[in-house]
């Protein structure tokens, strides 16, 4: 995934990010079928889509704690004024 790629899905919504990641994820199961039948050329393929799937999952994880208030932070101001 090139960095303009990944800098226009930092800037999607949560549902298109997800739709991204679904179709990775079928992707990656096609080429493993495909790698052990003996069809896939380019192993690295594989590896290199589970990265992206990676980088997607971290940007849908840091919008969804952009959204939700970080519980953990409220813990630790009432600790310290107790």
């Amino acid at each position: 995934m090139k960095k303009k790629d990944l800098m226009e899905l930092k800037n999607k919504n949560i549902e298109e990010i997800q739709k991204k990641i679904d179709q990775l994820v079928s992707e990656i199961v096609v080429n493993k079928l495909e790698l052990k039948m003996g069809k896939l050329k380019n192993v690295h393929l594989i590896s290199k889509k589970k990265k992206d799937l990676a980088r997607l999952e971290t940007i849908l994880k840091l919008k969804y704690f952009a959204i939700k208030p970080n519980i953990s932070e409220k813990k630790v101001k009432k600790n310290v004024t107790s």
